[in-house]
């Protein structure tokens, strides 16, 4: 599970649906589920093929009827398919007796839609939406979920790390002042092991950075410190801490330990707060705003480095 959503799209008049702005609609409905969007259109299906070969994508829209597929698409699916290549496709077409073409070309994961009539565009669209749900409800069970929030919080703590170490290395009274904030704040709850707590300001910033008395939750308030030493009064980075720990430090910790239950038909998490059990919805809404989430600090992260690589 990831962030990015991947659609590729063959289609000899590619530029008609750009202009008519499909290809923008995708992409914001992907937005709004929380990805970060990619649409990679194609005129050719020889081209297309070389990208699947070399790339994962999520979904898959295509012209039955595309050059460079000996001109029709279940050549090139049957090609996909034999490269072991499983992602759900959506074959549509104007010629008139498609309907019919496609009751004869059933393939696993594929489907198809008929362009005929006035409200072909808006029923394509709609057609493309349910896909795209289809796919990303396969990846909206808890442990998907959870591999997700794991993976994508360990890229934010490298982001941190990035941060700290290369305002640290600075050299100034600013960075001065952070390095002393950070020992303070470990000596502060290394009380009961001095001995590690001790020594720890006596290693180089790469160590102090890595060590594991600077847990997560310390980082996140370094960089809370950091952005008041640098004096930005921008609102998107004040009160930076609290709302990582909300949406990032509190929510890895729910779903590192949380279980899955059903109750009266409804989906919840199960997780343990001070001792005490406290179901959860788990359901899209949710899921959408854990992604949502993870793409707001880690866009906030990259504000902050280029803030202090100036």
């Amino acid at each position: 599970m990831k962030l990015h959503y991947k659609i590729l799209w063959i289609d000899d008049q590619i530029e008609d649906y750009i202009d008519m702005g499909i290809k923008d609609e995708f992409e914001s409905y992907i937005e709004m589920l929380g990805f970060i969007p990619t649409v990679e259109c194609f005129e050719n299906g020889t081209v297309a093929e070389q990208s699947i070969n070399t790339k994962k994508y999520d979904l898959i829209l295509s012209d039955y009827n595309i050059e460079g597929a000996n001109e029709q698409g279940d050549v090139l699916i049957q090609k996909i398919r034999d490269g072991g290549v499983f992602t759900e496709v959506l074959f549509y077409s104007a010629q008139p007796d498609f309907d019919t073409i496609a009751k004869n070309l059933y393939r696993d994961r594929v489907s198809f839609f008929s362009l005929i009539g006035d409200e072909s565009f808006k029923g394509f669209k709609e057609k493309v939406f349910k896909l795209v749900d289809h796919t990303v409800s396969k990846l909206q069970e808890l442990n998907s979920i959870r591999g997700l929030v794991m993976s994508e919080t360990s890229e934010l703590d490298n982001t941190v790390e990035e941060i700290l170490f290369s305002f640290l290395s600075k050299g100034s009274e600013g960075s001065e002042k952070l390095k002393a904030y950070i020992c303070e704040s470990v000596l502060e709850s290394a009380k009961g092991n001095l001995k590690k707590a001790d020594k720890f300001c006596e290693q180089d910033i790469f160590d102090i950075v890595k060590s594991r008395l600077f847990d997560a939750d310390k980082k996140s308030r370094a960089i809370n410190k950091l952005i008041e030493i640098i004096g930005t009064k921008e609102e998107q980075f004040q009160k930076f801490y609290e709302r990582y720990k909300v949406d990032v430090l509190d929510t890895r910790n729910d779903l590192a330990h949380a279980k899955s239950d059903t109750i009266d038909g409804i989906d919840y998490l199960i997780i343990t707060r001070k001792g005490e059990e406290e179901p959860v919805k788990f359901n899209q809404e949710k899921c959408i705003q854990i992604r949502q989430n993870l793409r707001k600090h880690s866009s906030l992260l990259k504000e902050i480095r280029e803030l202090i690589l100036k």
